[in-house]
């Protein structure tokens, strides 16, 4: 099992993340931009889709009609109940659930669906892409991100942190160091939004600047270095951080790109590929349409 999925479960991993996101600000710009490209204004029921520990339901809250409703749900126990503590609205409640399960964790359609620093990180996309459908009322508009190391074509720049840890790692190894996460392909990301029923709107950049403290701290999470060194136990991984950051200067600047994600549910609630053609889908609801949402 992939490191990460198993620590994004412990309630240490859930408040050391927590801690991070209120004490460095790139969690809550990266939150502001998906609530800004979300157009909230407007929206009565949000999708906070890998809702981890309440940071986008707490940048979308103050966006969002007095009568609006956020459901946030996240496949970790741990994170929900971090997020339940902090956000205290009454407009606001979490779920626990899989991402790809989010259809049978909720109820009711929603017309916007967030899904903040956390899509790549899911074991299949497109049975998530394919369940967010499903909770989507036509016209619903769907905001997600990537950081643009992970998508097929972008341009990032290395940062000397990142050198560092592979340097080190690759000598404790004695073998090169491969992060694990697979790339998103852009066209192939259009090709699952259009077979689940989601209309692509636009794909936009945006570069955090911070500095490399940020990145070394970030890399203390256990869920964000388990997957890049699963062979590893959990103190040799925290010696090694300390060697690679010891290389560097915590407080030179970086910048970090991050590739914006929109998409609009179409009218039409067929889910290309999951209902055959021979199906006779009646007009209205749909049997895509009685499900839900969620991390």
């Amino acid at each position: 099992m992939d490191p990460s999925a198993t620590a994004w479960h412990d309630w240490y991993n859930a408040e050391i993340y927590a801690a991070y996101v209120d004490e460095y600000p790139i969690y809550s710009e990266l939150n502001r931009i998906t609530a800004d490209l979300a157009e909230l204004e407007a929206a009565r029921r949000v999708l906070d889709l890998a809702c981890g520990t309440g940071a986008t339901a707490r940048a979308c809250l103050p966006l969002l009609p007095r009568d609006a409703e956020l459901v946030g749900v996240d496949g970790a126990e741990a994170m929900v109940g971090v997020a339940r503590a902090q956000v205290g609205d009454p407009r606001c409640r979490f779920r626990v659930a899989a991402a790809a399960a989010v259809d049978r964790a909720v109820e009711g359609l929603f017309d916007r669906a967030v899904c903040n620093t956390a899509f790549w990180q899911f074991p299949a996309v497109r049975p998530v892409l394919e369940a967010v459908a499903r909770v989507l009322e036509p016209g619903a508009i769907f905001v997600f991100n990537v950081p643009a190391e992970l998508v097929v074509g972008e341009m990032t720049p290395i940062h000397p942190f990142q050198a560092a840890l592979a340097r080190v790692v690759e000598r404790e190894r004695g073998a090169a160091f491969a992060p694990g996460q697979t790339p998103i392909d852009g066209e192939r990301l259009r090709a699952w939004l259009d077979a689940a029923g989601l209309e692509w709107i636009d794909r936009r950049r945006h570069v955090y600047h911070g500095r490399q403290r940020e990145l070394t701290e970030l890399m203390r999470i256990p869920a964000m270095i388990g997957p890049l060194t699963p062979d590893l136990d959990p103190a040799t991984r925290q010696r090694l951080i300390d060697r690679a950051a010891a290389r560097v200067d915590p407080e030179a600047p970086v910048e970090v790109p991050w590739i914006y994600f929109r998409a609009r549910r179409r009218a039409s609630t067929t889910l290309r590929s999951i209902v055959p053609r021979s199906v006779k889908i009646p007009s209205g609801r749909s049997k895509t349409d009685q499900s839900k949402s969620r991390p």
